[in-house]
């Protein structure tokens, strides 16, 4: 099966079950950053040509389904907004609800170091709960005003989407056992539980194709 093809089942699975309440998170496409291995988090990066590429590659899973989502928001950092405005095929602007809630992890002092010039004690928990970046936040406190946003918007049984980065998205799913990035332009299916206002499960995770993808941090 076509992985974009897997990647509209799933879609459609979350879709057809309207007793409970689903999120899809996508990240947002390639930036210079990402292929420098660069920190990046408040920056407001752009993306690459790869990058918008692989937002329209995610335009033949996600358009059939764009009228279909309780609610489509995005962060208001540019890498995130485009990817959306490109996979759901330039909608007009009311449909994506911009909010900066869903930024990456503000990294400080650390914003646009590269990852390999970073001590070795930083390069050892920059990427776990442990971490606080100097002037800048924990993962604790991402996650934490993600799950605001989602505390005040996902009221309803339906599927949201949202379009984020891959430090963010980690932060949410890190509890249910996913504690990697996804992919530039990869997704992951959550259900969402409104009486516990917590994420209950993983329902799918899905990453890009290798040959549109390239190595990031």
């Amino acid at each position: 099966m076509n992985k974009y093809q897997l990647l509209k089942n799933h879609i459609q699975q979350l879709i057809q079950k309207p007793q409970t309440t689903n999120i899809l998170f996508v990240r947002h496409g390639q930036t210079n950053q990402n292929l420098s291995n660069t920190i990046c988090g408040w920056t407001d990066s752009r993306m690459t040509i790869r990058g918008r590429e692989q937002a329209n590659q995610l335009l033949q899973a996600l358009l059939p389904f764009r009228d279909q989502f309780k609610g489509v928001y995005t962060s208001d950092l540019r890498r995130a907004k485009e990817t959306a405005q490109i996979s759901l095929g330039f909608p007009h602007d009311s449909l994506i609800i911009e909010d900066s809630r869903l930024r990456e992890l503000n990294f400080g002092k650390h914003e646009n170091i590269a990852y390999s010039m970073l001590d070795q004690e930083t390069k050892d928990i920059i990427f776990t709960f442990q971490y606080q970046a100097p002037g800048g936040e924990t993962w604790q406190q991402a996650q934490e005003r993600a799950m605001k946003l989602i505390r005040e918007k996902c009221n309803q049984n339906g599927t949201y989407l949202m379009f984020s980065h891959g430090g963010l998205i980690c932060s949410i799913t890190y509890d249910l056992g996913l504690q990697n990035s996804i992919s530039n332009c990869g997704c992951v299916g959550l259900e969402y539980d409104q009486q516990k206002k917590e994420m209950k499960q993983i329902l799918f995770k899905w990453d890009l194709p290798e040959e549109e993808n390239e190595q990031e941090i």
